[in-house]
């Protein structure tokens, strides 16, 4: 038997679909990553005004130079988590834009085969209603000329 042009697209569409899914499911995870990082970010920036307001609340209370530089050098780590961070985010959306560029590259191409696909099913379906016409048009004409005999 030989198979439809419409059947022989559907094991290219399948894989196309499967890498379109992976695409996908690998875009949710660097969002996910992304979004990690941002909440990541919001908390160091939270906890980096805070503790500088207890500083300039300790400072103005008075202070020792040991816990100022204790203060000083605890703000200091904070702003370098936050810079490391903010490049976490950077580093992240960008993966996040070429994951992006990815799945709708893979989306694209599985778009293109179901547009292919269902091409042919019409043409296919023209063909099949045309058959379908030819014969009960015979069988009609054959009913009449058996009839008229």
């Amino acid at each position: 038997m030989v198979l439809k042009r419409s059947d022989r697209f559907k094991p290219i569409h399948s894989m196309a679909q499967q890498n379109e899914d992976i695409a996908a499911q690998t875009l949710g995870k660097i969002q996910r990553e992304l979004s990690q990082h941002h909440v990541k970010l919001s908390e160091l920036i939270k906890y980096y005004q805070d503790y500088t307001m207890r500083f300039n609340e300790q400072a103005e209370k008075g202070m020792s130079i040991g816990q100022v530089q204790s203060y000083q050098q605890f703000i200091s780590q904070l702003e370098i988590a936050i810079t490391e961070q903010k490049k976490h985010i950077s580093r992240t959306t960008e993966a996040c834009d070429s994951s992006r560029a990815d799945w709708t590259a893979e989306r694209q191409k599985t778009q293109v085969l179901e547009k292919v696909i269902n091409r042919y099913q019409k043409q296919e379906q023209v063909v099949t209603n045309r058959q379908e016409q030819h014969r009960s048009d015979e069988f009609v004409a054959n009913r009449l000329w058996h009839k008229n005999k």
